[in-house]
This record gives C-alpha cells, structure tokens and sequence, in this order.
C-alpha cells in the first residue's frame, strides 16, 4: 500500500509538471496596430502608425497573462496621413530606415498586476539602439476566428518613451521628445 501512495504521489507530481502547457499565438497584421503620438509645437498632437511586421505572444494554458511576447515592425511603413512629413520621419533625421529597417521589442519580464492586466518589461530597439521599456497591458478578449478551428486573443499595451534615448535629437519642440506608443494585437492560436 505504501509503495502504491508513492507511485501516486509521484505521478501526481509529473502530471503537475509536464501537464502545465503554454501556446503560441501570432498576430493577426491586419487587425493589430502600432500607434504613436508626438506632440507638435508643444501643443497639439499629431497621430501614426507603424505597421506590425510580426508579433508572437506565448501564453500559459489557463491563464489571460503572457509568458513572453516579441514583435517587429516595419518603419519605413509609417504614416502620420501627411507625406512630407513621413518622408521626414523615415530620414536621417528621425528613424533612418535606409540603415535601421527594424524596430523590435522582446520581453524580458512580464508582471502580472491581476487576472487581466500587466506590465511586460523588454528591450526596444530602435534607430541602431537597444533599451528596456515598459509598457502597461491588458487583456481585452478571447474567442473563435472566422475560420472552423480558429482561436483568437486580443491585447493592448502602451508606454511613453524618450526618443533622444535613441539618439533621435532634432527639433525639439516643433516635435516632442516624449513618444507615446501604443500597440493593439489580435492574434492567433498556433
């Protein structure tokens, strides 16, 4: 009887441990956007976007909250809705996307704050350096695609970054130093 407590336990235990999943779900570039705000003469904002080129979110079975999350986007595609403008900011004088095709953010820590919102602290590269943000997140939702079999999930995160941190100094205060970035993902189950 004994021996058959132990052989339980153990097995228990194992189950525990391997039984415990996470899944990967990719985003969805379609329904999912990166957003930035600046301030313009230090009194009006001015809105664009980044397109998301990737972003991948691993979540433990179970729970609303991330693991671990990555994207990549592509700022050659920003648009602010005004072409001058976006010229300007693709240049050497803002994010050179002839030398920096890439902007990344990998977490290196994530924080659950309740059953549905988070911080998740990375490295943000950005204009040929890299360093950690945070950003606060939430879940927004979970449910079935378009597709039979097909699972969704929603976030959004947001955080406020220094853009001469980056190396990014000209003309302040016809453009703010302080970047607001926001990024809404909807992805899907891998």
């Amino acid at each position: 009887m004994r021996l058959l407590l132990i052989l339980l336990a153990a097995f228990a235990t194992t189950s525990v441990a391997y039984g415990a999943g996470e899944s990967t779900w990719n985003a969805d570039p379609v329904h999912s956007s990166a957003n930035f705000t600046a301030t313009h003469l230090l009194i009006s904002r001015v809105n664009g976007v980044i397109p998301i080129l990737k972003a991948s979110i691993v979540v433990p079975d179970g729970s609303n909250i991330p693991s671990s999350a990555s994207a990549s986007l592509d700022p050659s595609g920003i648009d602010t809705r005004n072409s001058t403008r976006d010229s300007d900011l693709r240049s050497p004088h803002f994010l050179d996307v002839a030398t920096y095709p890439k902007l990344e953010f990998a977490s290196t820590k994530i924080d659950a704050i309740d059953a549905t919102h988070f911080t998740a602290t990375g490295d943000l590269g950005l204009h040929g350096q890299t360093h950690p943000v945070t950003l606060t997140c939430a879940y927004l939702g979970r449910g079935p695609g378009m597709r039979p079999g097909e699972l969704r999930i929603a976030y959004t995160c947001k955080t406020t970054i220094d853009r001469t941190q980056w190396g990014m100094n000209l003309f302040y205060p016809v453009v703010s130093n302080d970047i607001e970035l926001e990024l809404d993902v909807e992805a899907i189950k891998q």
